[in-house]
């Protein structure tokens, strides 16, 4: 009779347990200047009828937050309108960097989800708008981009275009972005001077140092991680974002002995 007590007062803690964790995955995350949403039926459904959320979609709604944050644009007004879609295992930090460009008073033109535009990333770049989660098909093809994770930000798309180079030719995506191909020239908004940020919260990655294309609005994780993140179960992935998050900062701390902490380095390092 005492052992079956102990079964069943064990069980009971078990699902107690359980159900406060799913109560609290449900809840929105606040922070200083924002919050973490679950995605809503409502805006779920918004998001297939406005053809961002597609067939092949490697997460669902299930694993997509919404991050709604305060910015100041470029006459330094603040707003409180932010919003971008990303994965789970990400939105917090994701979070903790827009609070940190606001703190900094880093301009950014706007932020609206994807849904306003039909999924259509040229008209939202054309918009100067700042975005994340976007199931659409790479460029020239090629393999699902990190947008459809929710595991990659464009940054200010003017002030830090696309551009492809094909022999003499260059293509500037937007075309109101090729003001700002002089990257030696610092003006309000250009990502280089934020790039830390990003990475000290698992953006490792900044397409403004890729070669061919350049991508000076585009921060992300790799595609491994990405896919791995996707497969995990959502606690598990927080986690293990967490712990790549803790790595890339290590490595700055270890690094920390010479004149200045080497990030790309230490983002190469860390997947």
């Amino acid at each position: 009779m005492a052992d079956l007590r102990g079964f069943l007062l064990g069980l009971a803690l078990l699902l107690n347990s359980g159900a406060a964790h799913a109560q609290t995955e449900s809840a929105a995350t606040s922070g200083e200047h924002g919050t973490v949403i679950p995605i809503s039926p409502q805006l779920c459904n918004d998001m297939k009828k406005h053809r961002v959320l597609n067939a092949g979609a490697p997460v669902g709604c299930d694993r997509l937050r919404l991050v709604k944050f305060a910015y100041v644009d470029f006459d330094g007004k603040p707003h409180a309108d932010g919003e971008i879609v990303v994965m789970d295992a990400v939105a917090d930090h994701v979070l903790q960097v827009f609070v940190a460009l606001r703190q900094r008073r880093f301009p950014i033109a706007g932020a609206k989800l994807m849904n306003t535009y039909d999924g259509d990333d040229d008209v939202s770049m054309d918009h100067n708008n700042t975005s994340a989660f976007n199931v659409r098909p790479m460029a020239g093809g090629g393999p699902i981009l990190l947008h459809a994770y929710g595991a990659a930000i464009d940054l200010n798309p003017i002030q830090n275009p696309y551009l492809r180079r094909s022999g003499e030719r260059t293509v500037v995506s937007p075309k109101a972005g090729a003001e700002y191909l002089n990257r030696k020239v610092f003006r309000p908004g250009m990502a280089e001077s934020i790039i830390g940020i990003f990475a000290e919260h698992g953006f490792t990655i900044w397409g403004g140092r890729w070669r061919n294309p350049i991508d000076y609005q585009h921060f992300q994780i790799s595609h491994r991680f990405a896919d791995q993140l996707a497969r995990s179960r959502s606690a598990e992935a927080r986690a293990l974002f967490e712990h790549h998050v803790q790595k890339y900062r290590a490595c700055l701390q270890r690094s920390a002995g010479g004149e200045r902490p080497t990030q790309a380095p230490c983002a190469a390092e860390n997947y």
